[in-house]
């Protein structure tokens, strides 16, 4: 699952159709979005959930990492995931495209504070156009992705605050 500006992405597409000769890269043709691949990053940083239970997770800081997040992953186990930061408070909506695995998306605020959650988030098989976006509702500036069932497991409820530190 990844974060991705679908609106940026279609007006550049457009400037890229509309003046084929600026050599943005973009074709006509193109059927899906490339993402940049992201090598793994190292699970080195805890994440404590409300129960006491810790997760070791990956960070995704960059524009780079958060788009390609955890794309092609074929398992996630439990105990690990992701924490994306983005660079400040907005309304963050995520997309499974090129997933290979659900995942559970909890989407916190500044004070790591959980403001809405997607349990049990599918993969989606299709082209890039046709995935739905999840969440995105609440200002968020922190996004934790676990393997699916972990938000049930933990018992996990907005309102609840995470301990990490970044």
């Amino acid at each position: 699952m990844f974060y991705v500006r679908r609106k940026s992405l279609a007006w550049l597409l457009s400037i890229a159709l509309a003046a084929p000769g600026f050599g943005l890269g973009f074709s006509a043709c193109a059927q899906d979005q490339k993402v940049p691949k992201v090598a793994p990053r190292p699970a080195d940083t805890l994440v404590m959930l409300p129960d006491g239970s810790t997760v070791h997770v990956e960070l995704a800081k960059t524009e780079a990492e958060r788009q390609f997040g955890l794309m092609e992953r074929t398992s996630l186990p439990q105990g690990r995931g992701m924490l994306f930061i983005h660079d400040q408070p907005g309304q963050y909506p995520y997309w499974m495209y090129d997933c290979k695995i659900g995942l559970d998306i909890i989407w916190m605020d500044l004070g790591h504070r959980i403001v809405e959650m997607s349990p049990n988030t599918p993969p989606c098989k299709g082209k890039s156009d046709t995935c739905p976006n999840y969440g995105g509702h609440a200002t968020s500036v922190y996004v934790l992705e676990l393997p699916v069932g972990s938000i049930k497991a933990h018992q996990l409820a907005v309102g609840q605050v995470v301990n990490f530190n970044v």
